[in-house]
């Protein structure tokens, strides 16, 4: 039984660490998308892009959750399966260290994810697409 509670465990975390880097492309996504829009775009464009900030919101929506689901086993059971004695409290800093990282791209793509759902959905009120 305790093998499978490890296995399970080991699972969570690096599905945790997938949902992390499926949040930070999508941030990164919504960079690209931002940073791409033409000038003057055709209506085609403006469809894709409100199809394409859909697509990314829902990723990165899902990869958010997942985060946080996940995140709950993982600080629970972090001394039992992640802690390692050789790192010894140096690891504390790194895992700080991630976290400011991580806080700082998902930031970035919130504050992306906000620009372009206002053009998103004056997109959509433009051409009636559905939200």
């Amino acid at each position: 039984m305790e093998q499978v509670k490890h296995i399970i465990l080991m699972t969570v975390n690096y599905s945790h660490d997938i949902a992390t880097a499926l949040l930070a492309a999508s941030g990164a996504a919504m960079w690209m998308l931002s940073a791409s829009y033409p000038a003057a775009p055709s209506p085609a464009a403006e469809r894709f892009f409100v199809r394409a900030y859909h697509g990314i919101t829902r990723i990165a929506k899902d990869s958010f959750y997942y985060i946080l689901l996940a995140g709950i086993p993982r600080v629970v059971f972090y001394m039992q399966y992640e802690w390692s004695d050789l790192a010894g409290d140096l690891q504390v800093v790194a895992v700080v260290i991630k976290h400011i990282v991580m806080f700082a791209l998902v930031g970035t793509g919130v504050y992306f994810w906000i620009k372009l759902g206002r053009r998103a959905r004056e997109l959509q009120a433009r051409h009636t697409l559905p939200a």
